[in-house]
């Protein structure tokens, strides 16, 4: 699901996948963020995706720009373009609230299939480095039947998708160079359920009670690589709790909060591990 942003380079032409990301948020302001080639965390995993760029090539896309907007959308084969263009806007508008102004282009990518060197159950990744956003099709999506414990359908795409923009777009915006990965996580996972058409977002909430985090210590990255969905669910939960909200979500960008990077285990409200759904690529959305 993650990752990062422009270095001091001229701007790349629209239809390249890159945006700048000179930024503002609450007083603060990025003039030059920095394309990280390798993070603190997971280096290895983020070298396979940079090894992924070289398996897609944009002269094969067609370029659809989306109507009033900057955002572009790249496909390999017939999609739908209204939708695709309404998640990323959606992620747009989440961070709008915050005060948070991306540069753009920002182009999406939908492909029928991600690159080999990326986990298998992945649906869509944030390549920091080049700052492209790839989401599979709808049909592909479909394929892993149900994410949150709901079927997937329209409304679950369009979320999904909304979630891989917010990482580019919360990327751009983070104050420190070194986000953990839960920081990442909590940002995207928060966009995309304020965001969610709200009878999705109940019905994912109601399969999924008692999935919760005590305090900040409980999000780490091991929980998040055990069961990313769960650690989603809990993340909005949080995020909803009084005294949470935009102000904790201002603290994380602002590298405040969130900001461990060590593996402990915590105490859980919910079962942990069940599987490790993306071991191959912690950057990308996973079911």
């Amino acid at each position: 699901m993650i990752r990062k942003s422009c270095d001091s380079q001229p701007d790349e032409a629209p239809g390249t996948g890159a945006f700048c990301c000179a930024v503002k948020h609450n007083g603060l302001t990025r003039q030059k963020p920095v394309f990280l080639i390798g993070t603190m965390h997971a280096p290895a995993i983020l070298l396979l995706c940079s090894i992924a760029l070289l398996l897609f090539s944009s002269a094969s896309y067609a370029v659809h720009t989306c109507a009033d907007s900057s955002i572009s959308v790249k496909a390999d084969e017939p999609v739908n373009y209204r939708e695709i263009c309404g998640s990323a806007e959606d992620a747009l508008t989440f961070f709008n609230r915050l005060d948070l102004e991306p540069l753009q282009p920002l182009v999406v990518e939908v492909v029928s299939s991600l690159p080999d060197t990326i986990s298998s159950t992945a649906i869509g990744c944030y390549l920091e480095e080049s700052q492209r956003v790839l989401v599979l099709t709808f049909a592909a999506v479909q394929k892993s039947k149900e994410w949150f414990g709901v079927p997937v359908g329209r409304s679950m795409y369009r979320s999904l998708v909304t979630h891989e923009v917010a990482h580019a777009v919360a990327d751009c915006n983070f104050a420190i160079p070194h986000p953990t990965i839960q920081a990442h996580e909590y940002v995207a996972y928060v966009a995309m359920f304020a965001m969610m058409n709200p009878n999705l977002r109940e019905d994912v909430m109601s399969r999924n009670p008692g999935v919760s985090f005590d305090s900040e210590r409980e999000m780490n990255a091991i929980i998040y690589m055990f069961d990313p969905m769960r650690f989603g669910i809990a993340a909005y939960r949080h995020y909803l709790e009084k005294g949470n909200g935009n102000a904790f979500l201002l603290r994380v960008l602002s590298g405040k909060a969130l900001t461990n990077h060590g593996l402990e285990l915590p105490n859980l409200r919910f079962p942990c591990p069940y599987h490790v759904p993306c071991a191959h690529s912690v950057t990308c959305s996973a079911c």
